[in-house]
């Protein structure tokens, strides 16, 4: 398995707190990845091992723009 490129989140979020990306240059890697480590004891917690959902990561900034949106409207408006 070759690994392009692997980064740890910065934990200062509970949304990132725990996660890492991995990076695999070939998708049958990424893949076996996923089947294999998905489940996988480290340190008596479980990995979750999902592949990268670009519209899902998009939605959640979007929801967050519309929460500050909102925000300033119910400032303006009361």
């Amino acid at each position: 398995m070759a690994m392009q490129a692997a980064k740890r989140a910065n934990g200062n979020t509970p949304e990132t707190r725990g996660t890492a990306y991995v990076v695999y240059e070939d998708i049958f890697d990424a893949k076996n990845a996923c089947d294999h480590l998905s489940g996988f004891n480290v340190c008596n917690r479980y990995l979750v091992v999902l592949y990268y959902n670009a519209n899902r990561a998009f939605q959640k900034m979007d929801t967050k723009k519309k929460e500050e949106q909102l925000k300033l409207l119910k400032e303006k408006y009361g």
